[in-house]
């Protein structure tokens, strides 16, 4: 893949409809968010193709999605913003979205929720690198999507998967290579001149088998990595700067290419009038800083990133979702995804919003020391965790950060 400038990006939910956008399509507020996006000075959003909505059967995609995918990547076109196709959205905002067929009868209260047939459930997942009808039907709506926008100029890559392994996990390296080259041979045969990544999480570097950085980057072109504050135990500090860098830093260590952070941000305050929150909820989503503070912690990251040499930072979200929906999943469980937006659910934007427009300064003009990668990667998957959190500890030492 060729080098290019830092890229800055967003994640893209409607604010009246969040997740339920394909279903609930609205063409002139689509049109509006992007505007807005565009105003920001971002060039990039990504996508996710909800699986339930495009595949609700493994031989069917309907025609209506793909031309509402059309319409948002016209629109998307018009405003001169290049866009990231996730095709398998089946983890979002702490929940599983999968289509009926991917579930089994028996449950599973251990595994995160799954939202399936217009309610929240915990079936159990099939696992799609162990079950050949599974990678069939992948394979057929992989090809579907790529016939229907393949060539489109606001396509910049696709996506395979947002956090994969939190649906399905193997640890058999033949079944995980099998499935990455069904579907990477699918889109190349399409248009190979479209980079594909696949988004990690921190989950995904602590396992030595199977969907692995170095695994993953035989097939695609550039890595992707998922770091929020909430999910890293062993993170003293969850606000740190830092975090995203150091684990941009990790996975391109461990699959030895590019790599872009698809996910990182702050939920804010929020400083709009809306209804009283009577469900304070679990004590992770109760984690909401200041705007000032949430502008610091960009600024400050995006130059730790750009010190580290990453490809670019995609935002959390776009936009904090509108009162009207706070009862829709996941957002009656997860206050945070409520106000993790870069604008607020009026639209207006939020102070972290103007380091986007400016673009990243350097907090230092020499770039950050690779010191803290004392060890080899058998060394390394001897005891990931504990390495995680040993080689954090000196990756803050090397940015000149307590």
């Amino acid at each position: 893949m060729k080098e290019q400038n830092f890229l800055l990006g967003v994640n893209y939910w409607p604010r009246k409809t969040a997740m339920f956008m394909w279903r609930q399509f609205d063409r002139a507020a689509i049109d509006e968010d992007m505007a807005i996006i565009s105003d920001l000075g971002l060039s990039f959003v990504r996508i996710f193709l909800l699986w339930e909505d495009f595949q609700p059967t493994p031989k069917s995609v309907p025609a209506v999605m793909l031309d509402r995918l059309v319409e948002l990547l016209q629109t998307a076109d018009e405003k001169n913003i290049k866009v990231v196709v996730t095709l398998f959205a089946g983890h979002l905002c702490g929940m599983n979205w999968l289509p009926p067929w991917m579930l089994l009868a028996s449950t599973d209260l251990n595994q995160s929720p799954v939202f399936s047939s217009g309610k929240v459930r915990f079936n159990r997942i099939k696992n799609q690198y162990a079950e050949a009808e599974i990678m069939e039907g992948q394979i057929y709506f992989v090809k579907e999507v790529a016939n229907a926008v393949s060539g489109h100029p606001a396509l910049f890559s696709w996506d395979l998967g947002n956090e994969p392994s939190r649906w399905s996990i193997s640890f058999d390296n033949f079944a995980v290579e099998i499935w990455l080259q069904a579907m990477t041979d699918t889109l190349k045969e399409k248009d190979d001149s479209l980079p594909l990544t696949l988004s990690f999480h921190l989950g995904d570097l602590g396992r030595g088998k199977g969907l692995t950085p170095a695994l993953a980057a035989k097939y695609l072109d550039y890595l992707s990595i998922n770091g929020q504050p909430q999910d890293i135990p062993w993170a003293e500090d969850p606000l740190s700067p830092t975090l995203p860098s150091f684990l941009g830093s990790v996975v391109r260590w461990l699959g030895k290419g590019p790599v872009m952070v698809k996910e990182f941000g702050l939920a804010t305050e929020s400083i709009l009038p809306g209804p009283r929150d009577s469900d304070p909820g679990r004590e992770v989503d109760r984690l909401l800083v200041s705007e000032e503070d949430a502008a610091l912690f960009t600024e400050n990251t995006l130059s730790h990133l750009k010190r580290s040499h990453l490809m670019g930072a995609f935002w959390k979200s776009y936009g904090d979702y509108h009162p009207t929906i706070w009862k829709w999943p996941p957002l009656d469980k997860r206050k945070t995804e409520r106000f993790s937006g870069l604008v607020r659910y009026d639209g207006t934007p939020k102070v972290a919003a103007s380091v986007f427009k400016s673009g990243p300064t350097a907090l230092g003009v020499e770039e950050i020391s690779s010191e803290w990668l004392a060890l080899t990667h058998e060394e390394y998957y001897q005891d990931p965790n504990q390495h995680l959190r040993r080689l954090y500890g000196r990756f803050r030492e090397c940015c000149s950060l307590p």
